[in-house]
């Protein structure tokens, strides 16, 4: 299957703009100054960088099969990504030594809260 000019240039943009979002989400995780908004670098990033990455191969795939492979692997990231990374979080919130940082912690307070019903 041959390559067109048009499918070339959409799916070197994808891939640049995975990159990027795959470099903003390093940046990130090394530049905040908590797990959480870690976590939120990670989640987003390798979500839509990964994903437009992905997408972006297919694109450019040399065969239908491949591409197909390559859509179904960035769906499966963006399936179970959001998952894996809640229950990191849930796990670090668990922990005493992640929420002593916290300065508002309206989880906690929401579950201290007399119940109406």
């Amino acid at each position: 299957m041959a390559e067109t000019p048009l499918a070339a240039i959409l799916g070197s943009i994808l891939i640049g703009v995975g990159l990027f979002f795959t470099f903003a989400m390093t940046v990130g995780m090394l530049r905040f100054p908590d797990a959480y908004t870690r976590l939120h670098a990670g989640t987003k990033g390798l979500t839509i960088g990964a994903g437009l990455l992905l997408v972006g191969v297919a694109v450019r795939a040399p065969s239908v099969a491949f591409g197909l492979r390559a859509v179904l692997v960035a769906v499966f990231l963006l399936v179970t990504n959001p998952i894996a990374i809640h229950a990191i979080a849930r796990a670090n919130y668990r922990s005493a030594r992640a929420r002593r940082h916290m300065l508002v912690d309206e989880y906690a307070e929401s579950l201290e809260a007399p119940d109406d019903a």
